[in-house]
């Protein structure tokens, strides 16, 4: 599970890749913004979005679940809404992602964070993970708008929020992400083309069916480790969260811990 996220770039990137998108006043535009983004507070985030013309605008990460009642009860199970498997998305006609399918976007980063147990750590390490040869890219996410009610002045409001699309990792994903619940996990990392077919309003299921297969080769992941995004500890050398960082020789090598699990898959895509 994907819950660390990093947009150290300027907007341009976005208007660069998606010529004549509307930009909105208030999304992030510094590029230390969203160095590290995580999911843990429901934040707000830039998304690119179709409704009828490109748009980027803030969304919170994490899905509201609007069948529950209870406000407390929904923002505990709003935490476990910022993932959405894609296994289930089309394979799961009675899920909540199914119902969403149609409901498409992207969400702007210029890496990932994942953690990894290694042997000889108290703690896990944190890696930043990009696709290579790419300044910025998009991973694919499903939003909502739900209306929500203000419990204090009674007064009722729009608001969108999204999840992010995984799957099952890739030979590196699955030597980074080697422990927890959802471990052997990645976002769905995507081709440019086929960034820019999840927008598109009239693709159909077996497009999309597609695109939830595709399983991006290793040898296009870059990752490096950093020191730790998690808390105020600032970086020792004073660098910024997205930098490498040395933490000895103690740290395992790719190949050591690796699981293969054969999931690259031809596509009409490529």
């Amino acid at each position: 599970m994907c819950r660390d996220i990093s947009f150290h770039s300027e907007i341009k990137i976005v208007t660069d890749d998606f010529k004549g998108i509307k930009v909105a006043p208030d999304v992030a535009r510094h590029p230390d913004e969203l160095i590290h983004v995580t999911c843990e507070i429901l934040p707000q985030y830039p998304i690119v979005v179709n409704r009828n013309d490109l748009h980027l605008v803030n969304m919170g990460w994490g899905v509201i679940p609007v069948y529950e009642q209870d406000p407390k009860m929904r923002q505990i199970r709003r935490r476990n809404m910022v993932n959405a498997q894609s296994e289930r998305i089309l394979g799961d006609k009675k899920s909540y992602w199914y119902k969403m399918r149609n409901n498409r976007c992207l969400i702007p980063t210029t890496g990932i964070y994942e953690h990894q147990k290694a042997t000889g750590f108290k703690n896990k390490i944190p890696y930043h993970v990009s696709e290579k040869g790419r300044a910025g890219f998009y991973v694919p996410a499903l939003y909502q708008v739900s209306q929500e009610v203000d419990h204090y002045t009674g007064e009722i409001f729009s608001v969108p929020s999204f999840t992010m699309i995984t799957r099952s990792a890739n030979n590196v994903m699955a030597w980074i992400h080697n422990d927890g619940d959802n471990k052997h996990r990645m976002p769905l990392f995507l081709t440019q083309e086929m960034e820019k077919a999840w927008l598109q309003a009239d693709l159909k299921e077996g497009d999309m069916d597609e695109i939830f297969h595709y399983c991006i080769p290793d040898e296009d992941l870059e990752y490096h480790p950093v020191f730790s995004i998690r808390g105020g500890k600032p970086h020792p050398d004073g660098h910024l969260k997205n930098v490498r960082y040395n933490w000895g020789d103690k740290l395992p090598v790719f190949g050591s811990e690796s699981k293969a699990n054969g999931n690259v898959q031809p596509s009409l895509f490529s």
